[in-house]
């Protein structure tokens, strides 16, 4: 098999498994355990906090792969392993919240040091500004059928929403479905990254010294924007059982079957900035998108089913275009930096860090004030992320 081709079959399949996982927990894990459970949610904010400490690897593991890019193809053996075993935690022990912080703690390690390996492959492959574009393009197009699968079954198998017998087959039928993750072991193929990486090392670039001497504070400035972006982390979990509560359970059901159209909403956003990039300034577009985005978020508190779904979908191609502008400004920054890995797992740990506060966070304070004030809180913070752009003074396309 052609070995270009070969790696792009491997990020698919990657990012099909984790958006299939993704949309496990954050749609429907929330609602089973808020709604058709009820337990505590001081305690569950607990289990998250410890659970979320693993995400501090990322950096680690960054570092990891820039100084053993040989070793990835093991090491996301292993870790694929791991998430699949995780399930074995949650499943065999639905209704036990210690069993599902091990749950969340093997599975967002993991996830997290699968990423890391396939982000580094994704920077060896993307000197050449067309292979950096298609892998980004595939993984998202395989995120989109990812999270079709667990809604299906959902929607198919689910016909008692308080049934936990129901909801544990759910839940070992997407574990079934974690399974492919296995085979991409041995479809990564590191030969034609290596080639670029020689040819790449025997050219002095001026231009590229140049724009290392910006790479530290553009670093931080990325960062300090992407952890802003992700501050909604704080009304993830609580988002979807807010939904049930809010327009019932028919409501809940119309909104998790439209889910994955939502996704592919978000997809075309992606599609639109591609195109966008080559006709405006990116910092201009990006602020405009993120103003857009909060003001669209803001207004799901006054709205009903319709309007609610409508300022969805809307919301999810404004987040499209966002993120992948924010995506592509994430990987020029890190390949400013001599470990390009690691700067990009820096920035990229500020979803971490956003997940590591701002979740369990969210979860504590759904139990005193209203999700609506979370939500403008989210929408306040987004529009802050514009902020640290503008002090970026390089330009990077």
């Amino acid at each position: 098999m052609n070995l270009l081709k070969s790696n792009y079959i491997s990020f698919f399949i990657v990012y099909f498994i984790i958006s299939l996982i993704n949309t496990f927990v954050i749609l429907y894990i929330p609602v089973f355990m808020l709604v058709i459970l009820d337990v505590n949610r001081i305690e569950l904010a607990f289990v998250q906090f410890l659970s979320y400490l693993t995400l501090f690897l990322g950096p680690f593991m960054g570092f990891f792969f820039d100084k053993f890019s040989n070793k990835k193809k093991k090491l996301i053996l292993i870790s694929s392993v791991f998430l699949v075993f995780s399930f074995s935690f949650f499943n065999l022990n639905i209704d036990n919240l210690s069993y599902f912080g091990i749950f969340l703690a093997l599975n967002f390690t993991s996830r997290l040091i699968i990423k890391s390996g396939m982000s580094k492959l994704m920077l060896e492959a993307s000197e050449q500004k067309d292979k950096k574009k298609n892998i980004i393009l595939i993984s998202n197009v395989s995120a989109s059928f990812g999270s079709i699968v667990p809604i299906l079954m959902f929607n198919v198998l689910i016909y008692d929403i308080n049934s936990t017998s129901l909801w544990s087959i759910f839940f070992n039928l997407c574990w079934i479905m974690s399974f492919p993750i296995l085979i991409i072991f041995f479809l990564i193929n590191d030969d034609l990254v290596s080639i670029d990486n020689k040819t790449r090392n025997t050219i002095l670039d001026p231009e590229n010294l140049n724009k290392k001497r910006n790479g530290h504070i553009g670093l931080l400035l990325t960062f300090l924007t992407n952890f802003l972006i992700w501050s909604d982390k704080l009304i993830e979990f609580p988002f979807t059982s807010w939904i049930l509560t809010k327009f019932g359970e028919s409501g809940f059901f119309t909104y998790s079957y439209l889910f994955f159209i939502f996704t592919y909403l978000y997809i075309g956003g992606w599609f639109i900035s591609r195109r966008l990039i080559n006709q405006y300034n990116s910092r201009t577009y990006i602020s405009i998108s993120i103003v857009l985005y909060a003001l669209l978020i803001f207004s799901l508190i006054f709205s009903d089913l319709t309007t609610f779904l409508l300022l969805t979908a809307a919301n999810k191609v404004v987040s499209g275009v966002m993120m992948s502008q924010l995506t592509e400004r994430n990987i020029s920054i890190s390949k400013l930096s001599k470990n390009n890995a690691l700067s990009y797992e820096i920035i990229r740990s500020s979803s971490l860090l956003a997940s590591f506060i701002f979740v369990p966070l969210g979860t504590l304070l759904s139990s005193y004030i209203p999700i609506e004030n979370l939500i403008i809180i989210v929408a306040f913070m987004s529009l802050i992320s514009i902020t640290p752009i503008f002090f970026q003074k390089f330009k990077l396309y």
